[in-house]
């Protein structure tokens, strides 16, 4: 008798404690597992960083000190940022000055944008994991609640930490084209930027058709551009630097108007991401028409008041043209009408129609460093105004993919919206200077008709995770993934311990389905797992390197 008393007193509690875990707020989370951890250290009552910044975190003020009150911060209440801002979504995240302090990811955007910020936190101590920033960030998201739960606590279990990407030194393709630039110096320019074109005369005689590219580049660079000289067309001076400006910032007018004259028409390949390994959908590859040469076009932005070292790899991977059904092409969206007044926040906004029915396999946005937030929508149709493509980051905006393609008819156009925050007293127009500004929209497509195989990008019924392609592999695959909403994607890969080893999506996605590219160059020949989960969904695979 007195056992079962024990057993059914044990039940109970169990019981109680299961209700009461499944009771913790989000917010409760953040108190008890994120801040008591590594904040109040430093932002308790009385102590120096307390009294310097305002900011105490113990738990009886931290909530009210948070959300949605000013910061002491001079520089970030200019901006108008709130410690936490509570309207939601993704204008609530930028609105949040602590998110500006503790995403370690974006601290190239930190420093070098708010440079009057401060540090990023915690001071002196590691950065906050992965998982602790993916839980912070949905709070945030979901307009940072007090009660009730609205991030998935075992978003917690990523114990990963950021660390910079290390700059990877491409093998040549065994089919293919490989451009490697410098090492050359960016220097601590009066303007902190370097821009510059270098020929490559190399020579090809017939069309090629890339099936993938793979970009790598020193950390520092702005953006990459590989251009492709037309048969015909007068050549530069071959493999010397041709820069677009001097170390005082004076323009050199001949560049200019080269730089004018290759661009847009004739860009191949580009990104802003320091690493980018694109696959084209199987039978799809971007057609390299036959010319004479290519010009490199590499700006660097360099504010660390002391010589970087810059460094490019461009790998052009070909198939033969009996392999491909659909020859892809390389476009892009502008808008030059860029005039911004001083100490003002200005928006942008511009509608750009379809010639024809294109099926977009990815786009990216590229603007410069006074753009908070770029926006991509559907114009006209039957989804008009469906938000395709949103970043904050000008540095390193993401690349979208889209396989199957997403198919844009001619009677559908895009919309750009851009918003950016002139702090300075001076107007800003449409330029090449980080300090300028710009408006474009990149994007690769092709025409024709879809095969009854391929489908448009009408919104997925279903979640979907499709198994990896290649598999076996060695060194890299990929795995294509599809929900229905937009909504937050987390894609990770385990060893056959359980052990996690590689973060491949922590985002916010779109509806549709997507692609992400693995590199396992430096994991051993294994099985190992991909799991992806979501709100309301989650699936595990499986898949095997081979060396």
């Amino acid at each position: 008798m007195k056992l079962r008393l024990l057993l059914a007193w044990l039940f109970v509690g169990s019981c109680l404690t299961a209700a009461h875990a499944q009771q913790t707020s989000t917010w409760q989370r953040i108190q008890q597992d994120i801040l008591n951890r590594n904040c109040i250290s430093c932002h308790s009552a009385g102590t120096s960083f307390a009294t310097q910044s305002g900011l105490v975190l113990t738990q009886d003020v931290a909530y009210d000190n948070l959300v949605a009150a000013p910061p002491k911060n001079s520089a970030a209440a200019a901006d108008r940022l709130l410690r936490v801002s509570a309207i939601g979504g993704f204008a609530g995240l930028q609105q949040s000055f602590i998110w500006e302090k503790i995403d370690a990811s974006n601290q190239n955007h930190f420093y070098n944008d708010h440079p009057n910020y401060g540090q990023l936190m915690p001071l002196g101590l590691p950065y906050l994991t992965n998982g602790e920033l993916a839980f912070i960030k949905n709070w945030i998201l979901a307009g940072a609640p007090a009660n009730g739960v609205v991030a998935d606590a075992t978003l917690l279990n990523d114990t990963t930490r950021y660390s910079p990407p290390e700059f990877k030194v491409l093998q040549p393709p065994a089919k293919g084209l490989q451009f490697h630039l410098g090492p050359f110096d960016v220097w601590p320019a009066q303007v902190y930027d370097r821009e510059f074109l270098y020929f490559e005369p190399h020579v090809t005689t017939e069309d090629l058709y890339i099936t993938r590219y793979e970009i790598s580049f020193r950390p520092g660079s702005h953006h990459f551009i590989l251009f492709n000289y037309p048969k015909g067309k007068a050549m530069p001076t071959p493999l010397v630097y041709r820069d677009l400006r001097n170390q005082q910032g004076f323009y050199n007018l001949d560049v200019a108007r080269q730089l004018g004259e290759l661009f847009p028409f004739y860009a191949l390949v580009g990104t802003q991401t320091p690493y980018a390994n694109y696959y084209f959908p199987p039978g799809v590859a971007l057609r390299l028409p036959a010319g004479s040469g290519f010009d490199l076009n590499s700006h660097s932005v360099n504010r660390s008041g002391q010589t970087q070292i810059g460094e490019v790899y461009v790998n052009l991977f070909t198939a033969d043209r009996s392999e491909i059904q659909h020859v892809a092409e390389y476009d892009n969206f502008g808008n030059f009408d860029i005039n911004l007044p001083p100490n003002a926040v200005t928006t942008l906004s511009k509608t750009f129609a379809f010639p024809e029915t294109r099926h977009i396999l990815a786009m990216y946005t590229h603007a410069h460093e006074h753009m908070t937030e770029f926006s991509v929508t559907r114009a006209g149709g039957p989804r008009d105004g469906e938000l395709l493509y949103w970043t904050n980051d000008w540095a390193h905006p993401p690349i979208l993919e889209f396989d199957p393609p997403m198919t844009m008819n001619s009677s559908e156009g895009i919309k750009l919206s851009a918003t950016y925050n002139n702090r300075t007293p001076n107007w800003i127009y449409f330029g090449p200077l980080s300090s300028d500004e710009m408006m474009f929209l990149f994007y690769t497509y092709f025409t024709g008709q879809l095969t009854s195989v391929e489908e448009n990008d009408s919104a997925p019924t279903i979640f979907a995770l499709e198994q990896n392609y290649p598999n076996p592999f060695n060194p890299s695959t990929r795995i294509q993934y599809s929900v229905n909403s937009y909504q937050f994607v987390s894609l990770k890969v385990y060893d056959v311990l359980g052990k996690e080893v590689a973060s491949l999506v922590n985002e916010y996605k779109p509806a549709g389905s997507h692609r992400v590219s693995f590199d396992a160059s430096k994991m051993p020949s294994g099985l190992y797992f991909y799991r992806l989960t979501t709100t309301n969904f989650s699936q595990m695979k499986k898949m095997l390197v081979v060396k």
